[in-house]
């Protein structure tokens, strides 16, 4: 009892290295590491930036070096198995052998095909003791986005909305600022850096004008931006294309001269085929394409309307709710064009975490 509890304390703490790397790592995941020795914490460290980085392991053995520790028959706490293979940097496995460590806590299993349980073996063909699974839920959502992609090729979809206790988005008039308050503000921008990409319909950049950047005191990451525009009416003086790394255009049924003159102000524009009696773009196809660019993970803050279509189409794998603890009324709901005939069928979030952000409730959970 006392060794579970002990090792579920140092994974938390390797948990904390491995969300000071999110939105930094991708496509790689961010994982985290520490190094123990008799109740104390000698090296952590987490995935580095770009490929070719070091990984959390790596890097938590160079602390430790840095620190005048010897890691020789310390125990290694992982949020992801250690990889096993050559891609742009050495097995971590084999560096964990070479330095000498006993132990190994794992949290989750790495779905790479490339590791997959390999990383584990190799290690306990070593000598090496390793225990799996310790806060395994919390450490797969530290890294979901990974999870997912590696295994299904498809990015990752968190869909994020601000809204009142019952419910809706906006007034009637589409006034919607400020319903949260600025804490949720703050995650929310923290959620932008997390993601290799916000999305929003063209509606909402004509009503809102957002540049959907990440504000944040600091030096942070910011998405490439994705626009839903059938009809390619983006405006060429709108904010969102602000200081973005790189913006999508999804188009369907744009005129000719509509995409040229976004392709010639630097956006890349996707030319897609429309849903089913719909001039809307047909989310399959774009998410398809948006891997093929290595984008990975998504954050969606459409309005009601991609909302709806995106839940409808069964895209959405997470979802981020800030509620504020107002009732508006009469305004507009949440998402528009989804519809069940049976509370039975209702999709139900699981895994649901609920944390208070001043007077307003963050709940997230995965479908």
């Amino acid at each position: 009892m006392n060794q579970r509890r002990d090792d579920e304390k140092w994974m938390r703490e390797a948990l904390s290295w491995a969300w000071k790397g999110k939105g930094t790592t991708s496509p790689r995941p961010s994982v985290g590491a520490v190094l123990v020795r008799d109740g104390q914490i000698i090296g952590g460290g987490h995935t580095q930036r770009g490929d070719g980085t070091p990984h959390a392991e790596i890097m938590a053995l160079r602390d430790a070096a840095q620190n005048g520790a010897d890691a020789h028959g310390v125990t290694a706490y992982v949020t992801l198995e250690p990889c096993c293979h050559w891609a742009t940097t050495p097995p971590c496995c084999d560096a964990l052998i070479e330095a000498g460590i006993t132990r190994v806590v794992v949290g989750v299993h790495d779905p790479n095909p490339l590791v997959a349980g390999r990383g584990i073996e190799r290690m306990r063909a070593a000598g090496i003791e390793v225990t799996q699974g310790v806060l395994e839920r919390e450490c797969a959502r530290a890294q979901d986005d990974f999870l997912h992609h590696i295994v299904h090729q498809t990015p990752f979809v968190t869909l994020k909305s601000a809204l009142s206790l019952d419910g809706k988005i906006a007034l009637k008039s589409g006034q919607s600022r400020w319903i949260t308050n600025s804490q949720s503000r703050e995650r929310a921008h923290l959620l932008r850096h997390h993601s290799d990409a916000v999305l929003v319909g063209i509606e909402t950049v004509l009503s809102d004008d957002p540049s959907l950047g990440v504000r944040l005191e600091g030096n942070w990451k910011q998405p490439t931006r994705i626009v839903l525009d059938s009809r390619g009416r983006l405006p060429l003086n709108a904010k969102i294309w602000d200081g973005a790394p790189q913006l999508i255009v999804a188009t369907s049924q744009a005129p000719a001269e509509n995409i040229d003159r976004l392709r010639e102000k630097g956006a890349m524009v996707l030319e897609l085929q429309s849903e089913p009696h719909s001039s809307h773009v047909e989310w399959r196809h774009l998410l398809a394409e948006l891997y093929a660019l290595k984008i990975f993970s998504i954050l969606m803050e459409g309005g009601a309307h991609v909302a709806g279509s995106a839940v409808a189409a069964g895209i959405v794998q997470k979802a981020a709710f800030f509620v504020a603890p107002m009732l508006i009324g009469e305004g507009k709901s949440a998402l528009s064009g989804f519809e069940i005939g049976d509370l039975a069928l209702a999709p139900r979030l699981l895994d649901v975490q609920i944390e208070q952000l001043g007077g307003d409730v963050l709940v997230e959970g995965y479908f």
